[in-house]
């Protein structure tokens, strides 16, 4: 479709010099030296100026209908292209691992998902017709030009030089430009969006002035930037305007003088002149179409930045028999370096299927990074974590992880129902088992709601409580009945009795599950098979609750604290 819109464009420039020649051939019948003479090659060519008059209408009219389907062509092919980057995008930034999304912000990748995109579709639609238009008729005219004098051709063309040395080095101006305003609006976007998604912090600190204030400081960079590449724009197009206006005086000169010396006549000398504005219109566009070219590859960079990106932990999403794992979990040996910096150091612990095993630690001690290493959100620098005897490196991606009922610190809840978000792992979901789980994970409030679990929860669980909110994150994950459930401090918003509760119903599952928990509170912990103490990412202490309490060490101590024990 893209490639028939470029075809038409450019056949459709030829009915635009035939016009001006049919005009030249009704000049040639009306101009003669005697009146007399003149009328009587009127009266004797009246059906061929009538013939000349209608050909120029009916061309006219079919140039114009041509025009409008082309357009719709490059408007449609534009969009669909747009419509297919877009799906690969998305795609693309699913396909991404953790690493992508800890250096490129939120804010970036809707940028590059909207503006970037739409930029893209504006230089296909419109940039790119346009100088294949120009092109196009700028040859056809030249060659019609050569037909009928080439030395006033050759005068006219004396221009083009100028043009390419005005031109030559604005390009890479206009490209650092465009470049550089882009990213003052990722960081405005990414400024917008980090607020919005804040907006209940902002509220609670009364720092709604602040943030304005601070907020305009980055609208403010934007607008500059955007001003001072208007501003180079605008100081290059005055020297197009000048150049390109001055083949009037060139044409108004030279063809004057040729008329005169008998080399064209005055019928070609029209045809010039109605044909020249093709050549003038060409080299001003020329500014305009290398000002969009320019912006559009500061957006086609971000693009295929992106589209080249290579994820290091690579989920190839094989077609492949879903197999339940049996949740035998075991890690080897294991160092993590993420930048330079060491979050692991030298772990070695096993869990058996079915075991229940609670990490506490201070905070920044490498829990979570120790139970993100399982479902390969990062990968070893050092070591193995095995799961039933293998690798987890060597398993699909897909695989691994639908073997895996997680929840994380930071709860993700998505604008739907209820009933969506916890049936999020499996669509296919019976109702009656979404409040199975909802009551496993002491979900009790979604009954007392007007809509109950149709209640559609808005952007990021917005409207519940922290504690709503993790036991409908709770409820998701154990949903899938998967044979590893991995809670980081899942309970960590709920009063102390609703999770016994919930820790009394995770004990007793209806379905074999290995549990790894993350918790602060040692409630969590005194019926666990094993309680592993991380310290500045090394193993501290490891054993039961009764061996740990022995020790006196670092689990005694918080226990106590937590237990108001007298030392």
């Amino acid at each position: 479709m893209y490639v028939a819109a470029l075809i038409l464009s450019s056949l459709i420039q030829i009915l635009f010099v035939v016009v001006p020649g049919l005009g030249g051939e009704i000049v040639r019948i009306f101009i003669d030296v005697d009146p007399q003479i003149a009328v009587k090659n009127i009266e004797d060519n009246r059906m061929l100026l009538l013939a000349l008059a209608s050909g120029m209408i009916g061309i006219t009219l079919f140039r114009t209908i041509m025009q409008f389907f082309t357009k719709m062509l490059y408007e449609k092919s534009s969009q669909n292209v747009l419509f297919n980057i877009r799906n690969k995008m998305f795609e693309l930034i699913h396909n991404q691992d953790t690493h992508f999304f800890n250096k490129i912000s939120k804010g970036d990748l809707v940028t590059r998902m909207t503006g970037d995109l739409d930029q893209i579709r504006h230089t296909l639609a419109w940039v790119v017709m346009l100088f294949v238009e120009n092109l196009a008729l700028f040859t056809f005219t030249i060659v019609y030009f050569f037909s009928m004098d080439w030395l006033l051709t050759l005068c006219f063309l004396v221009v083009a030089p100028i043009i390419f040395f005005m031109t030559k080095n604005f390009p890479k101006k206009m490209g650092g430009r465009h470049a550089i305003t882009r990213e003052k609006l990722s960081r405005l976007n990414n400024k917008a969006q980090e607020n919005i998604a804040g907006n209940r912090v902002v509220k609670a600190f009364a720092r709604e002035e602040y943030e304005k204030q601070d907020f305009d400081k980055y609208n403010f960079e934007y607008a500059d930037q955007t001003k001072q590449t208007a501003y180079t724009w605008l100081k290059f197009l005055p020297k197009m305007e000048i150049t390109s206006q001055s083949l009037w005086v060139i044409h108004m000169v030279f063809g004057g003088v040729f008329v005169v010396t008998g080399r064209i006549d005055l019928a070609e000398f029209t045809i010039f002149v109605n044909l020249l504005w093709a050549i003038s219109n060409a080299m001003r566009m020329l500014g305009f179409l290398a000002n969009d070219l320019q912006r559009a590859f500061a957006s086609i960079d971000k693009i295929i930045e992106l589209y080249y990106a290579k994820p290091e932990i690579v989920n190839e999403h094989n077609d492949i028999e879903r197999i339940k794992l049996q949740g035998n979990i075991e890690f080897k040996n294991v160092s993590l370096e993420i930048d330079n910096k060491k979050i692991l150091k030298d772990i070695s612990f096993d869990v058996k299927q079915g075991e229940t095993v609670v990490i506490m630690g201070p905070t920044g001690s490498g829990k979570s990074m120790l139970v993100n290493l399982i479902a390969r959100f990062y990968d070893t620098t050092e070591g193995k974590v095995l799961v039933d005897g293998k690798n987890v490196k060597d398993y699909e991606l897909d695989l691994l992880r639908a073997n895996i009922g997680l929840t994380t610190q930071d709860v993700m809840l998505f604008s739907d129902t209820i009933d969506g978000n916890i049936a999020y792992g499996n669509s296919d979901m019976s109702s009656d088992n979404v409040k199975h789980f909802a009551k496993l994970s002491c979900a009790g409030f979604i009954e007392r709601m007007p809509e109950q679990y149709d209640t559609i929860i808005g952007e990021r669980g917005v409207g519940l409580s922290g504690g709503q909110k993790q036991r409908i994150a709770l409820a998701r994950a154990m949903a899938i009945k998967p044979p590893i459930l991995i809670l980081d401090d899942t309970t960590s918003a709920v009063d102390l009795e609703t999770e016994l509760e919930i820790q009394e119903n995770i004990g007793k599952l209806d379905f074999d599950c290995t549990k790894i928990i993350i918790a602060q509170r040692t409630s969590s912990a005194k019926n666990a098979d094993k309680i592993i103490i991380l310290d500045e990412g090394k193993i501290l202490e490891m054993g039961s609750h009764q061996e740990l309490m022995a020790k006196k060490g670092y689990y005694y101590e918080i226990f106590a604290l937590q237990n108001d024990i007298a030392g």
